[in-house]
């Protein structure tokens, strides 16, 4: 089970990546330099950015890379060391 966690967080993690450099040019294209910088080092800003300016689409894809990266690492968590005894 261990295995499709990091599968899922590796294959979240690539696509968050891919998605953040997209809209990183898209902000800098559009002119807004200021988001661009800001998104750099705050990623959160990215997805944000994109629902404010009307690209809910690649914001969409952003969140939902998001959301299986975390459940990757919740996989990966649960069957590996999170073992209780009663």
């Amino acid at each position: 089970m261990a295995a499709i966690g990091g599968i899922l967080a590796a294959a979240g993690g690539i696509a968050m990546l891919v998605f953040w450099i997209m809209t990183l040019v898209k902000q800098f294209k559009s002119g807004d330099t200021v988001w661009g910088v800001l998104s750099i080092f705050f990623g959160i800003l990215a997805p944000i950015w994109c629902f404010v300016k009307g690209h809910k689409s690649l914001g969409m894809k952003f969140v939902i890379a998001l959301v299986v990266y975390i459940i990757g690492f919740i996989i990966m968590g649960g069957s590996g060391g999170f073992q209780f005894e009663v």
